[in-house]
């Protein structure tokens, strides 16, 4: 007799694919990962949208990356997009300060990707909110969302690296 279990959907419900308008709730810095590639350090930025699930919460979407402002990098591509222009080789040189993002709107494509076991909700392209000259900061973060770092039993980049490495902590 086959022994078979089964994703609850409700439990992990899906925006749907399409542009969504979002604002930007975290920066969460995950510290050096493993990867394929070797340890990378890695940060996720996460995205609260302005759609709600059937219960009333708004959906949180979130990306990963490496940590790297290389011209090539992800994350400079996706923030470049976000703001509407190139970043200035002496805001470069300077340093971004990714906390500055939170509350800043944005508009995400998100795409479905079947997994394995489930299903997930991909933000493929971050643009900025509503076109050029639009209100960076209309959509304002509900109350719904802690960010991890203010979250009971918020571990530290490294600690919380070493805990997804497999290391003991």
């Amino acid at each position: 007799m086959p022994l078979i279990i089964q994703e609850d959907p409700n439990k992990y419900p899906l925006p749907p694919e399409g542009l969504h308008k979002a604002v930007c709730v975290d920066v969460v810095d995950l510290g050096e990962l493993d990867t394929k590639f070797g340890s990378k350090h890695k940060l996720s930025i996460i995205f609260e949208l302005e759609e709600e699930d059937e219960e009333g919460r708004r959906f949180i979407v979130g990306k990963r990356y490496t940590w790297s402002l290389n011209e090539k990098s992800n994350l400079r591509k996706d923030l470049e997009r976000w703001i509407g222009r190139k970043y200035r080789s002496e805001e470069l040189l300077a340093g971004i300060d990714l906390e500055e993002m939170l509350g800043l709107n944005a508009t995400l494509f998100i795409a479905h990707n079947a997994g394995e076991e489930r299903t997930y909700a991909n933000i493929e392209t971050i643009l900025p909110a509503n076109g050029k000259g639009a209100d960076k900061y209309g959509l304002k973060p509900s109350s719904q969302y802690t960010r991890v770092i203010d979250r009971e039993g918020y571990k530290e980049p490294s600690e919380y690296a070493a805990s997804v490495n497999g290391a003991a902590v």
